[in-house]
C-alpha cells in the first residue's frame, strides 16, 4: 500500500469505523461516506468496513443496498447481525413503497389510498423548506426522504415508538436516520394536522444537520413546534387555547415539566395532559427567544451548539444573561401573557383508527352523564326525530360544556338541520377555537357556508379538513362541486381525481 511504502502505518479499520459512525451521530452524512470509501479501499472485506458502508447506504436511504453489503457476511459481528435484522424488518415495508420525487423531497408512499396525499404534501413541504431556509437558513443539498408508514406496525418498528407511547403523547411522525418517517393520517380515528407534522418534522431535520444533532428535545421541539406553521403562514406558531389553558394551569400550581424531564422525548412522558403541557412549555420558550431577538439570534444559538457549546451556554450568552435568569424571565413572560383556564377544556387522546369503530361514537366520550344524553340523541336522530335529538344535545351540552368536540359538533348539525345558522355558526366557531384539529368541525363549517350561499368559505373549511384528514371522499366532492361552480376547472379536476383514488375500486360519485 502507498501509505505503507511511504513508511506511514494503515488507519485502524476499528478506528476508521467509529470514526465514521460517529459522523452519522451527528447527521454529516458526507463525511461518514468520505470514511466508508476509505475504509473500503484498505479493509473491504472486514466486518467495520461492511457495517459503515451498510450504515451510509441506510442513511442514504438505500435498503436493498444496505442489506446486500451483510447478507451472508461474517457472522461474528454481532452489532452488524443486528443492524441486519433490523433493516430486513424496515425493509419489509419499505420494499413496497412507489416513489414521487418534488423538487427537494423524494415521498415514498405504499400504492393505494395514501396516494391521496402527495399534491397536499409537496404542497406543504416544498413551501416549508423555502420559509423555514430563510428563517434557519437552511437548504438542503439533496432530496430529503419522506416515508409514510401504511400500518401501525411498520411505523411503530420504523421508529421505536410504541403503539402507547404514540397515543400517549401524539407522536405520529419522528425525524431519524437522515430521513422523515410519519403515520398515514388514514390509521387515526380522526386524522391529525399531517401537513403541519410534515413541515415539524423538517424542522428537526434542519435543527440535526445545522447542529451536527447536538441541540437537546426541549429546544428541538420548541423551534420545531415554532415553525411547522410556516408553509402556510408568514407568523410562527402561537398558543393554541389548550396550551394557554394547561401553561395557566402550571403557573398556578408551579408544576412544569422541566426541560431534563423531557429528554430523551417527549413521547416518552407519562400522560396525554404531560406532553401537552411540555410542547406548550417549550413552543412558549421560543416564542420568548424570537421576541427578544428574532431568528438572528435562534441561529446564533443554534451557531453556538454547533460549535460546542451546550444549550444552556448557548441560549444565556445569546442573550446575555445566565441560563437561570432566562428561565426566570421566560416565567416572567408567560404572567404577563395574561393566561386563563378555560373550565372543561381537555386534551385531545389520539386514537387510532380500529374495525367498526366510528369516529363520532358517543363511546369516545369519558363522561358517563354527557355519554348517556348523546347517545340517545344519536338514537332519536337515527330514527328521524331531530327536535327530541336536539334536546339531548343540550342536555349533553348542559354537562359537559367544552369538554367534547364531538358535542359540541353534533348539537351544531342539529342546529343546521333545524335551520338555526346562527347558533349553529356560532357554536362551531367556538369548537374550532378551543379544538384547532377537530376535522369534523371543518366540514361542518363547510356545510353551513355552502348553504348560506359563501363557497369561497365554505371551500376554506372544506380544505382544512382535508389538511386533517384527506380520506373523507364527500370533502373532495363538495371541493369538486364549489371549485366547479366558481370556476376553478384546474382545482375541480384535482378534487376529482383525489376522489377517484380513495373510491377506485368501490362505488363512484359524480360530481
Amino acid at each position: 500500500m502507498a501509505s505503507e511504502a511511504q513508511g506511514t502505518a494503515a488507519p485502524n479499520p476499528y478506528e476508521l469505523y467509529h470514526l465514521g459512525d460517529e459522523h452519522l451521530t451527528h447527521w454529516e452524512i458526507e463525511e461518514a461516506e468520505e470514511v466508508s470509501r476509505t475504509l473500503m479501499g484498505l479493509y473491504g472485506d472486514s466486518p467495520e468496513a461492511l457495517y459503515l458502508a451498510s450504515k451510509v447506504k441506510f442513511y442514504l436511504g438505500d435498503y436493498n443496498g444496505a442489506i446486500k453489503l451483510l447478507e451472508g457476511r461474517p457472522k461474528d459481528y454481532p452489532e452488524g447481525r443486528e443492524f441486519l435484522v433490523f433493516l430486513t424488518r424496515m425493509y419489509g415495508t419499505a420494499r413496497d413503497f412507489a416513489e414521487y420525487p418534488t423538487p427537494h423531497f423524494l415521498l415514498r408512499y405504499a400504492p393505494g389510498k395514501d396516494e391521496v396525499l402527495l399534491d397536499y404534501a409537496q404542497e406543504a413541504l416544498e413551501k416549508a423548506c423555502m420559509e423555514i431556509g430563510k428563517d434557519l437558513d437552511f437548504f438542503p443539498k439533496d432530496k430529503v426522504v419522506v416515508e409514510i408508514y401504511p400500518t401501525l406496525e411498520s411505523f411503530s418498528a420504523a421508529s421505536t415508538l410504541t403503539r402507547k407511547e404514540i397515543e400517549t403523547s401524539g407522536a405520529v411522525a419522528i425525524c431519524h436516520f437522515n430521513r422523515l418517517m410519519v403515520l398515514s393520517p388514514r390509521l387515526l380515528l380522526r386524522g391529525y394536522p399531517w401537513m403541519d407534522t410534515l413541515a415539524h418534522e423538517y424542522v428537526h431535520y434542519v435543527i440535526s444537520h445545522k447542529t451536527r444533532n447536538l441541540t437537546p428535545i426541549w429546544f428541538h421541539e420548541g423551534l420545531a413546534k415554532f415553525e411547522e406553521s410556516r408553509w402556510k403562514s408568514a407568523e410562527g406558531r402561537d398558543l393554541t387555547p389548550v396550551q394557554s389553558h394547561l401553561l395557566a394551569q402550571a403557573l398556578e400550581s408551579n408544576s412544569f415539566i422541566t426541560f431534563e424531564e423531557m429528554h430523551p422525548s417527549i413521547a416518552k412522558l407519562k400522560s396525554r395532559e404531560d406532553a401537552a403541557l411540555a410542547f406548550a412549555e417549550v413552543l412558549s420558550s421560543i416564542r420568548y427567544i424570537v421576541k427578544r431577538g428574532g431568528y438572528p439570534l435562534l441561529n446564533e444559538i443554534l451557531q453556538g451548539i454547533k460549535g460546542g457549546k451546550g444549550v444552556e451556554e448557548a441560549v444565556a450568552d445569546g442573550l446575555a444573561t445566565s441560563f437561570d435568569d432566562f428561565q426566570g424571565a421566560w416565567h416572567s413572560y408567560l404572567h404577563g401573557l395574561g393566561l386563563s383556564k378555560i373550565p372543561g377544556l381537555q386534551v385531545m387522546a389520539t386514537k387510532i383508527k380500529e374495525p367498526g369503530k366510528k369516529e363520532d361514537s358517543p363511546m369516545e366520550i369519558e363522561a358517563e352523564e354527557t355519554r348517556r344524553f348523546t347517545t340517545l340523541g344519536d338514537t332519536l336522530s337515527e330514527e328521524n326525530r331531530p327536535d327530541a335529538a336536539l334536546l339531548e344535545y343540550e342536555k349533553a351540552h348542559q354537562h359537559s360544556g367544552l369538554g367534547s368536540p364531538q358535542v359540541l359538533n353534533k348539537l351544531a348539525n342539529s342546529y343546521l338541520f333545524n335551520g338555526r345558522l346562527e347558533e349553529a355558526e356560532r357554536l362551531l366557531n367556538e369548537t374550532m377555537n378551543s379544538y384547532p384539529d377537530y376535522v369534523s368541525t371543518y366540514v361542518t363549517l363547510g356545510e353551513l357556508h355552502k348553504r348560506e350561499g359563501e363557497p369561497q368559505r365554505a371551500i376554506e373549511n372544506y380544505l382544512e379538513a382535508s389538511h386533517i384528514n384527506p380520506f373523507n371522499p364527500i370533502v373532495h366532492q363538495r371541493l369538486a362541486i364549489l371549485y366547479r361552480e366558481m370556476g376553478q376547472e384546474e382545482e375541480a379536476t384535482a378534487s376529482i381525481n383525489r376522489l377517484a383514488i380513495l373510491l377506485k375500486g368501490e362505488r363512484t360519485i359524480t360530481p
